[in-house]
C-alpha cells in the first residue's frame, strides 16, 4: 500500500496545480484505507466561495505486485454527482512514465471541473505553468 499512498501524494499535487490560478476555488481532500481489500482512497470536494463545499470526486488505488518486482496500480476514478467511473491501469516504470500515466488521471478531473486542457499539468514533475478559464463563470 506504500506505492498507492505515493501515488495519491502525486496526484493531489497535481489536481492542487489545475486549481491554483482558480479565484476562489479549492479542493478539499479525505484519505481512507481499506487494509482488507489493499486499497487507499482520495475523496474529493470542490470549496468555491459562492457555492460552498461540493463533491467532486473519488480515486481509487490499488497496488498490484507484478513478477518484474515493479508497481502496478489499478485505479478506479469516480465523478460523485453523476456516478461517471473510468478504470484505468498505471505502469510506473521511472519518472517519465509516472507523468504520462497521470495525466490520464489529470484528464478525467479536468473534465470534472471543466478546466481546459490549455495547461500542462506537471504532478511536481516540472516548473511549467500556465493560464486557464476559471469553471465557474461559464
Amino acid at each position: 500500500m506504500e506505492r498507492s499512498i505515493e501515488i495519491l501524494k502525486i496526484l493531489r499535487s497535481g489536481l492542487e496545480s489545475m486549481v491554483e490560478n482558480q479565484a476562489g476555488l479549492r479542493i478539499n481532500y479525505t484519505r481512507m484505507f481499506n487494509f482488507a481489500q489493499k486499497r487507499v482512497s482520495l475523496r474529493m470536494e470542490v470549496d468555491g466561495d459562492e457555492l460552498g463545499c461540493i463533491p467532486m470526486g473519488c480515486i481509487d488505488v490499488v497496488e498490484i505486485s507484478t513478477s518484474n518486482g515493479k508497481s502496478t496500480c489499478n485505479c478506479t476514478l469516480t465523478e460523485i454527482q453523476t456516478g461517471v467511473e473510468q478504470r484505468i491501469v498505471l505502469r510506473l516504470k521511472d519518472a517519465t512514465a509516472r507523468e504520462k500515466e497521470c495525466e490520464k488521471v489529470f484528464s478525467f478531473f479536468r473534465n470534472v471541473l471543466s478546466i481546459p486542457d490549455n495547461k500542462p499539468l506537471d504532478g511536481g514533475f516540472s516548473s511549467t505553468r500556465g493560464a486557464h478559464q476559471n469553471p465557474l463563470s461559464d
